[in-house]
């Protein structure tokens, strides 16, 4: 586990920065006051859901007999009975600050009672599901609403609420993310029906389709659903692990990556290693215990902060890390390697505070060992697409092992861990600022939401293009507008120029090049 920044592994604090409290987001500035008990009253509820006196509680009503909400109610076990309801509670609320909001709270009341008697294969409440993935949301600094729609994001698919209820009692920004999810998992059930993920023209689709959600903090909350699922499948039958890892690993993993969340990225693939190849995955934990050196970490660790120390360069955490399982079975696969042959396994991280202290530390590294040729990569300068940056060097230890040493700032390892999310954990700024930096990834695509039925000639009715154009549907050239378009296809439309000047043709292609992903309502 990655240590903290704010309570860091072996780290002398810089002296001109005292911790700060996180600033205070501003959705929960803007989040609306609790509705009195007379409008909660008088509000519109689901057949089965009443809205009791208290503000922040809902109550099971009284269904009609023989209905759908009749049975639902008749099978409802009371989760506060034995007082587990409250324990999920209080739990979280030990644990993040957040679950005492008052949007929080009132989220969690009707979680509670739409979720009541459901019980997830695993013999647990599925309440605890719904807790657990806004836990994960609130770890990487979400505000009351992402972690509210977190609480609720199974409540239309599978306990009956509409997004008049959710819009009505929670705002419109948390219905919006709710259905948002809502559409991501019946696209990721397709995918499973159909066998598609497994393609990987098709999964790469999918994951365009994710990324091009109108906000970007609805892909996050189905990555914590994910992950919370993933960490709970033990009680699944055999078969559906493997669809269910087989998904996760060609679609959301790399989502995860792609929005710069590693942190997440690695425990999925991990998790999936450990359902598709069980014994390789044993195979290789048992040899991965008996090669990795914690001597050697901890010694070259205190030797770089003497080091640093002595240079006077102050840093906020130098600590040890190993490889993830999954990615040392990935470059043993990928390049027939054995584990020794591997230079990455045993790792040091260093976080200081500008860039330039980077440069200075990796200066002393490399006065300090021998550096290996050709492993050097500055990321700081060239960042990767999903704007990861660190310095990463080999050096050769007393040891004679490899030591890949990792160097990066505290806003960079924020941005590393947390990827879209980051700013939420240091930066006062709006919550739906993550939003962009996922637009400017795929600024060329949009998702359109359109009728069932509709066909490719309906769409570019509406859409009023007024030129000429060629057309792919899920990467195939489509002659026939009038066929029909269905959920998660990708349409792109390329401009039909005459053969004009190339400087008349680029800026066509740069005016109307364009893909549609189809959402159908």
């Amino acid at each position: 586990m990655t240590p903290s920044i704010a309570s860091p592994v072996k780290c002398r604090p810089h002296p001109r920065l005292a911790p700060q409290p996180p600033a205070p987001s501003l959705e929960l500035l803007a989040a609306r006051g609790a509705p009195t008990a007379g409008e909660l009253r008088a509000s519109r509820s689901p057949p089965y859901l009443s809205l009791s006196r208290s503000a922040d509680s809902f109550e099971p009503r009284a269904p009609c007999r023989g209905s759908a909400s009749a049975r639902r109610a008749r099978a409802a076990v009371a989760l506060d009975g034995d007082g587990q309801s409250a324990a999920l509670i209080a739990g979280a609320q030990s644990r993040h600050a957040i679950f005492r909001d008052e949007l929080v709270r009132r989220a969690f009341a009707a979680a509670e009672a739409a979720h009541r008697g459901q019980v997830r294969a695993s013999g647990d409440p599925y309440l605890q599901h719904c807790v657990e993935t806004a836990a994960l949301l609130a770890e990487i600094g979400a505000g009351p609403a992402v972690v509210a729609a977190g609480l609720l994001h199974d409540t239309v698919d599978d306990a009956g609420l509409g997004y008049g209820f959710i819009s009505e009692h929670f705002g419109a920004g948390v219905a919006d993310l709710v259905k948002g999810v809502s559409k991501l998992s019946h696209l990721s059930k397709l995918a499973r029906r159909n066998n598609t993920a497994s393609r990987i023209d098709e999964a790469d689709r999918l994951r365009i389709v994710f990324l091009a959600m109108e906000d970007a903090r609805a892909v996050l909350i189905k990555l914590a659903d994910r992950l919370h699922n993933m960490r709970t499948l033990d009680s699944l039958p055999k078969n559906k692990q493997q669809s269910f890892a087989k998904e996760t690993l060609e679609i959301f993993a790399p989502l995860a990556n792609q929005l710069g969340i590693l942190n997440w990225k690695e425990q999925l693939e991990n998790l999936c290693f450990k359902y598709l190849c069980p014994d390789k995955f044993d195979e290789l934990s048992t040899s991965l215990t008996e090669f990795y050196n914690r001597d050697m970490i901890a010694a070259a660790t205190r030797r770089l902060e003497q080091a640093l120390q002595v240079r006077g360069l102050s840093y906020y955490a130098i600590y040890g890390r190993h490889k993830s399982l999954y990615s040392i079975y990935s470059k043993m696969a990928r390049k027939k390697l054995v584990m020794d042959e591997i230079y990455d396994i045993h790792g040091v991280r260093v976080i200081l505070e500008n860039k330039a202290d980077c440069f200075a530390a990796l200066e002393i590294i490399h006065h300090l060992w021998p550096r290996i040729p050709g492993k050097f990569k500055d990321y700081i300068n060239s960042p990767k697409p999903n704007r990861y940056q660190s310095l990463h060097t080999v050096v050769l230890t007393e040891e004679t092992l490899p030591l890949e040493i990792q160097i990066r700032t505290r806003d960079m390892h924020l941005q590393a861990e947390f990827g879209i999310a980051a700013h939420w954990r240091y930066k006062e700024v709006a919550a739906r600022s993550c939003c962009t930096s996922v637009s400017e990834m795929v600024e060329w695509m949009s998702v359109q939401e359109i009728p069932q039925d509709w066909t490719i000639l309906d769409l570019l009715n509406r859409s009023n293009y007024g030129m000429p154009l060629r057309l792919r549907l899920n990467c195939h050239v489509v002659h026939n507008w009038n066929q029909e378009l269905k959920m998660g296809d990708v349409l792109e439309l390329i401009p039909s120029t005459p053969c004009k000047s190339r400087g008349y043709t680029r800026e066509l292609h740069q005016k109307f090049d364009h893909r549609l992903a189809i959402s159908q309502s």
